[in-house]
């Protein structure tokens, strides 16, 4: 790996990037990046408008007690970021290797939702690529559209929710499931976002109905239809500390049924028939309040968020959804960077699904409990701590006891 550093930037002078002429005096345990600047590799992009990151997120998830199945397993993810001239065009690619329990846990509940992507397989695809312009001089409307991955824009909309690779790992607890059914995990589309002080505030997109994260998107593009996401976010105080409350809704005109595969969650299918319907939507709520700021350091905290949602109970196998999270960062003395969070979720399933499965497998709604505590080790490595107690869908499986540790390296 070194000598294909090296001769990586031994080469970039001749690409007319030029490396860093001092090394990064900073050691091991105090960079922002365990491989410092990459020998002059990463100042040298960014001085062309190049900013690169690199992250290797490791797991090991193992269920305890519980569940379908009582086993561990080892996986992780590489991410490739690239943000191209100050924002204009962002590049999210991603590698995905090893196992996950998600399937021997609770299907219904992803209790390790960054490894969906780009698919249950290992394999490299590009998940993300979206070009962003300014509509207005001002820049408060901003123009986007291509390949979008859904978990980044709403890491962009709330960045402590984190991918999964940061704070909570089961997508019940950060993500409204109920929105699942018409917000694939990847999809091409386009639409207009509004600005507020570096916050999406509002916002309008139209774009495919079917996942596109190992797959360009062209080949079955609108063929289902399209759909419809329109959201609105009103900013506010409470005792001086900020908070926010979104609205949002989602409306698809294509034909579906309550037992359509969805790559957020498995849905066993055992040969049922579902009737088809025509056209799906969704309705959301999400609250989001600083509930403590440290006047000395801003860094430390606590933050309270909670998710209400409502579906389509004839085309989404959630007909509603809640969670409640509180997140705190740097409440242990002399460990700012550290993080820690618990939240409760419940996924009340639609009554459709319940009575198609009733007779074979009956299906009861899931509700959790997910706590983690992540340590910085270095400015680079976080290590996490998560513990998740899922009462899972098939009423057959005994509360899941989900163990895991997360390792994730900025490189």
């Amino acid at each position: 790996m070194r000598r294909i550093l090296l001769s990586l930037a031994l080469c970039l002078p001749l690409l007319g990037i030029v490396p860093a002429t001092e090394a990064a005096d900073e050691c091991l345990g105090c960079r922002e990046y365990l491989t410092g600047d990459l020998f002059g590799v990463r100042p040298g992009l960014a001085e062309h408008g190049v900013v690169a990151d690199l992250q290797l997120t490791q797991f090991y998830q193992g269920v305890a007690d519980g569940g379908a199945n009582q086993t561990d397993n080892y996986g992780g993810k590489l991410d490739y970021f690239f943000t191209f001239a100050k924002g204009f065009a962002v590049l999210h690619a991603e590698t995905r290797f090893g196992e996950d329990v998600v399937l021997d846990a609770a299907g219904l509940a992803p209790v390790n939702s960054n490894m969906l992507y780009p698919g249950l397989e290992n394999t490299t695809a590009i998940t993300g690529l979206q070009f962003n312009l300014p509509l207005t001089s001002d820049r408060e409307w901003i123009g986007t559209f291509g390949k979008i991955n859904t978990l980044d824009l709403f890491n962009t909309l709330y960045p402590q929710t984190g991918r999964g690779v940061d704070g909570f790992m089961n997508g019940a607890a950060y993500l409204p499931l109920t929105l699942l059914r018409t917000l694939p995990l990847s999809f091409l589309g386009a639409g207009a976002l509004k600005i507020h002080e570096g916050q999406i505030q509002g916002g309008l997109m139209v774009y495919d109905s079917h996942n596109s994260t190992t797959t360009s998107g062209f080949d079955n593009l609108f063929d289902n239809g399209a759909n419809v996401t329109g959201l609105w976010r009103f900013f506010s105080e409470f005792g001086g500390l900020p908070g926010s409350h979104l609205f949002l809704g989602t409306w698809a005109s294509g034909d579906y049924t309550v037992l359509d595969r969805m790559d957020w969650v498995f849905i066993p299918g055992v040969g049922l028939v579902a009737p088809r319907e025509s056209g799906s939507w969704s309705l959301l709520y999400i609250l989001e309040q600083k509930l403590w700021v440290d006047p000395c350091c801003e860094k430390r905290s606590i933050g309270l968020m909670s998710q209400w949602g409502l579906a389509d109970p004839k085309t989404s196998p959630y007909a509603w959804c809640c969670n409640v999270s509180l997140q705190a960062q740097g409440l242990v003395a002399g460990r700012e960077q550290d993080t820690m969070g618990a939240g409760y979720f419940y996924s009340g399933l639609s009554g459709d699904l319940k009575d198609l499965f009733g007779p074979v497998l009956p299906l009861n709604d899931l509700q959790g409990v997910e706590l983690y505590y992540s340590a910085a080790i270095t400015p680079w490595f976080h290590l996490t701590a998560d513990v998740q107690f899922v009462q899972p869908g098939i009423s057959a499986n005994d509360t899941a006891v989900v163990l895991g540790l997360r390792g994730k390296i900025d490189l």
